[in-house]
Protein backbone atom coordinates (compact mmCIF):
# COMPACT_ATOMS: atom_id res chain seq x y z
CA UNK A 1 0.00 0.00 0.00
CA UNK A 2 1.29 3.46 -0.93
CA UNK A 3 2.29 5.81 1.86
CA UNK A 4 -0.12 8.30 0.35
CA UNK A 5 -3.13 6.01 0.60
CA UNK A 6 -3.92 7.29 4.10
CA UNK A 7 -6.60 9.67 5.36
CA UNK A 8 -5.05 13.12 5.56
CA UNK A 9 -5.91 16.13 7.72
CA UNK A 10 -4.70 19.71 8.06
CA UNK A 11 -5.38 20.88 11.61
CA UNK A 12 -4.34 24.54 11.33
CA UNK A 13 -6.30 26.57 8.76
CA UNK A 14 -7.98 29.99 8.84
CA UNK A 15 -10.49 29.84 5.96
CA UNK A 16 -11.82 33.03 4.42
CA UNK A 17 -14.49 30.83 2.81
CA UNK A 18 -14.93 27.61 4.75
CA UNK A 19 -17.16 25.85 2.17
CA UNK A 20 -14.76 26.62 -0.67
CA UNK A 21 -11.75 25.47 1.35
CA UNK A 22 -13.50 22.23 2.24
CA UNK A 23 -14.14 21.55 -1.46
CA UNK A 24 -10.54 22.20 -2.44
CA UNK A 25 -9.26 20.23 0.56
CA UNK A 26 -11.29 17.23 -0.57
CA UNK A 27 -9.95 17.63 -4.13
CA UNK A 28 -6.38 17.63 -2.81
CA UNK A 29 -6.94 14.36 -0.96
CA UNK A 30 -7.77 15.49 2.57
CA UNK A 31 -10.46 13.85 4.71
CA UNK A 32 -10.83 16.88 6.99
CA UNK A 33 -9.56 20.24 8.15
CA UNK A 34 -9.56 22.09 11.45
CA UNK A 35 -10.76 25.67 11.01
CA UNK A 36 -9.49 28.03 13.66
CA UNK A 37 -12.15 30.13 15.37
CA UNK A 38 -15.06 29.19 13.11
CA UNK A 39 -18.50 28.48 14.58
CA UNK A 40 -19.92 25.80 12.32
CA UNK A 41 -23.61 26.14 11.52
CA UNK A 42 -26.34 24.88 9.21
CA UNK A 43 -25.07 27.08 6.35
CA UNK A 44 -21.80 25.18 6.10
CA UNK A 45 -21.99 22.59 3.32
CA UNK A 46 -19.13 20.13 3.05
CA UNK A 47 -18.27 17.41 0.53
CA UNK A 48 -19.29 13.84 1.24
CA UNK A 49 -16.85 11.94 3.50
CA UNK A 50 -15.20 15.18 4.56
CA UNK A 51 -15.15 16.78 8.02
CA UNK A 52 -14.46 20.23 9.38
CA UNK A 53 -13.43 20.47 13.03
CA UNK A 54 -13.36 23.60 15.12
CA UNK A 55 -9.91 24.65 16.22
CA UNK A 56 -9.26 26.93 19.18
CA UNK A 57 -6.04 28.92 19.34
CA UNK A 58 -5.14 29.54 22.97
CA UNK A 59 -3.83 33.10 23.19
CA UNK A 60 -2.90 34.32 26.65
CA UNK A 61 -0.01 35.37 28.83
CA UNK A 62 2.10 32.42 30.04
CA UNK A 63 0.54 32.76 33.51
CA UNK A 64 -2.94 32.19 32.03
CA UNK A 65 -2.25 29.57 29.36
CA UNK A 66 -2.93 26.68 31.77
CA UNK A 67 -6.26 28.20 32.79
CA UNK A 68 -7.32 28.69 29.16
CA UNK A 69 -6.40 25.11 28.19
CA UNK A 70 -8.41 23.72 31.12
CA UNK A 71 -11.34 25.94 30.12
CA UNK A 72 -11.60 24.30 26.68
CA UNK A 73 -10.28 20.84 27.61
CA UNK A 74 -13.65 19.07 27.41
CA UNK A 75 -15.06 21.11 24.51
CA UNK A 76 -14.16 18.57 21.83
CA UNK A 77 -12.33 21.27 19.85
CA UNK A 78 -8.75 20.98 18.58
CA UNK A 79 -6.68 23.02 21.06
CA UNK A 80 -3.53 24.74 19.80
CA UNK A 81 -0.97 27.02 21.41
CA UNK A 82 1.25 28.89 18.99
CA UNK A 83 4.70 28.39 20.42
CA UNK A 84 7.18 31.10 21.20
CA UNK A 85 9.68 31.69 23.95
CA UNK A 86 10.40 29.03 26.56
CA UNK A 87 7.98 30.41 29.17
CA UNK A 88 5.03 30.06 26.78
CA UNK A 89 6.11 26.63 25.61
CA UNK A 90 6.58 25.36 29.17
CA UNK A 91 3.12 26.47 30.28
CA UNK A 92 1.65 24.76 27.22
CA UNK A 93 3.36 21.36 27.36
CA UNK A 94 2.98 21.04 31.13
CA UNK A 95 -0.82 21.27 30.89
CA UNK A 96 -2.82 18.14 30.14
CA UNK A 97 -5.48 18.68 27.50
CA UNK A 98 -3.52 20.63 24.90
CA UNK A 99 -3.47 18.93 21.51
CA UNK A 100 -0.76 20.81 19.59
CA UNK A 101 2.12 23.11 20.44
CA UNK A 102 2.62 24.84 17.11
CA UNK A 103 6.14 25.76 16.04
CA UNK A 104 7.87 26.52 19.36
CA UNK A 105 10.83 28.87 18.86
CA UNK A 106 12.68 27.77 22.00
CA UNK A 107 12.36 24.01 22.47
CA UNK A 108 14.62 21.67 24.41
CA UNK A 109 14.85 18.23 26.02
CA UNK A 110 13.01 19.32 29.19
CA UNK A 111 10.05 20.67 27.23
CA UNK A 112 10.04 17.65 24.92
CA UNK A 113 9.82 15.32 27.94
CA UNK A 114 6.88 17.32 29.34
CA UNK A 115 5.16 17.20 25.94
CA UNK A 116 5.62 13.43 25.89
CA UNK A 117 4.20 13.06 29.41
CA UNK A 118 1.07 15.07 28.47
CA UNK A 119 0.57 13.71 24.93
CA UNK A 120 1.11 17.08 23.27
CA UNK A 121 1.90 16.91 19.55
CA UNK A 122 4.53 19.22 18.06
CA UNK A 123 3.36 21.21 15.05
CA UNK A 124 5.42 22.24 12.04
CA UNK A 125 3.87 25.20 10.23
CA UNK A 126 4.90 24.78 6.61
CA UNK A 127 3.06 27.95 5.67
CA UNK A 128 6.01 29.84 7.16
CA UNK A 129 8.47 28.15 4.81
CA UNK A 130 6.22 28.88 1.83
CA UNK A 131 5.76 32.57 2.64
CA UNK A 132 9.21 33.54 3.96
CA UNK A 133 12.32 34.14 1.90
CA UNK A 134 16.05 34.53 2.36
CA UNK A 135 17.50 34.74 5.86
CA UNK A 136 14.10 34.45 7.54
CA UNK A 137 13.38 31.16 5.77
CA UNK A 138 16.81 29.82 6.71
CA UNK A 139 16.11 30.75 10.34
CA UNK A 140 12.78 28.89 10.31
CA UNK A 141 14.37 25.82 8.75
CA UNK A 142 16.98 25.78 11.52
CA UNK A 143 14.24 26.01 14.18
CA UNK A 144 12.31 23.15 12.59
CA UNK A 145 15.43 20.97 12.40
CA UNK A 146 16.06 21.54 16.11
CA UNK A 147 12.43 20.83 17.04
CA UNK A 148 12.44 17.66 14.96
CA UNK A 149 15.60 16.45 16.72
CA UNK A 150 14.03 16.85 20.18
CA UNK A 151 10.71 15.38 19.02
CA UNK A 152 12.42 12.27 17.67
CA UNK A 153 14.41 11.77 20.88
CA UNK A 154 11.22 11.68 22.97
CA UNK A 155 9.08 9.98 20.31
CA UNK A 156 6.63 12.89 20.17
CA UNK A 157 3.80 12.84 17.67
CA UNK A 158 4.48 15.29 14.84
CA UNK A 159 1.89 17.26 12.91
CA UNK A 160 2.25 19.15 9.61
CA UNK A 161 0.01 22.11 8.85
CA UNK A 162 -0.34 24.67 6.06
CA UNK A 163 -1.62 27.66 8.07
CA UNK A 164 -3.83 28.26 5.02
CA UNK A 165 -5.83 31.51 4.90
CA UNK A 166 -7.40 30.77 1.51
CA UNK A 167 -7.58 27.94 -1.02
CA UNK A 168 -4.40 29.28 -2.60
CA UNK A 169 -2.45 28.51 0.57
CA UNK A 170 -3.50 24.85 0.74
CA UNK A 171 -0.99 22.25 -0.40
CA UNK A 172 -1.67 18.62 -1.28
CA UNK A 173 -0.20 15.96 1.04
CA UNK A 174 2.59 15.06 -1.40
CA UNK A 175 3.64 18.72 -1.61
CA UNK A 176 3.58 19.00 2.17
CA UNK A 177 5.82 15.94 2.46
CA UNK A 178 8.25 17.38 -0.11
CA UNK A 179 8.48 20.69 1.78
CA UNK A 180 9.03 18.93 5.11
CA UNK A 181 12.03 17.11 3.65
CA UNK A 182 13.83 20.48 3.58
CA UNK A 183 14.34 20.26 7.36
CA UNK A 184 14.99 16.53 7.46
CA UNK A 185 11.57 14.91 7.92
CA UNK A 186 11.26 11.52 6.23
CA UNK A 187 8.35 10.66 3.93
CA UNK A 188 6.99 8.23 6.57
CA UNK A 189 7.19 10.89 9.29
CA UNK A 190 5.45 13.41 7.03
CA UNK A 191 2.61 11.03 6.18
CA UNK A 192 2.13 10.10 9.83
CA UNK A 193 2.13 13.82 10.70
CA UNK A 194 -0.85 14.35 8.39
CA UNK A 195 -2.70 11.12 9.14
CA UNK A 196 -1.73 9.12 12.24
CA UNK A 197 -1.29 12.15 14.52
CA UNK A 198 -4.57 13.92 13.59
CA UNK A 199 -6.46 10.63 13.90
CA UNK A 200 -4.90 10.08 17.33
CA UNK A 201 -6.08 13.54 18.42
CA UNK A 202 -9.61 12.80 17.16
CA UNK A 203 -9.59 9.44 18.98
CA UNK A 204 -8.79 11.20 22.25
CA UNK A 205 -11.70 13.59 21.61
CA UNK A 206 -14.11 10.65 21.46
CA UNK A 207 -16.58 10.37 24.37
CA UNK A 208 -15.52 6.72 24.66
CA UNK A 209 -11.92 7.68 25.41
CA UNK A 210 -10.93 7.68 29.10
CA UNK A 211 -7.13 7.74 29.04
CA UNK A 212 -4.34 6.21 26.99
CA UNK A 213 -4.97 2.48 26.76
CA UNK A 214 -8.50 2.72 28.25
CA UNK A 215 -11.61 3.17 26.11
CA UNK A 216 -15.28 2.26 26.51
CA UNK A 217 -16.25 -0.41 23.98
Amino acid sequence: MSLFGSKFYDFYTHPDNINLMAGVGKKYGYSGLAAMGHDLNEKTIFPEDFSIYRGVKIQAKPSRIREEIRKYKDSGHILIVEGGEEEINRAAVETEGLDILMHPLEFNNVLAKAASDNSVSIGFNLGLLIRLQGVERVRELKTMKTNLKHARKYKLLLILTSDARSIYDLRAPREMAAISSLFGMTAKEAVDAMSTTPLNILRRKSPNYIQEGIEII
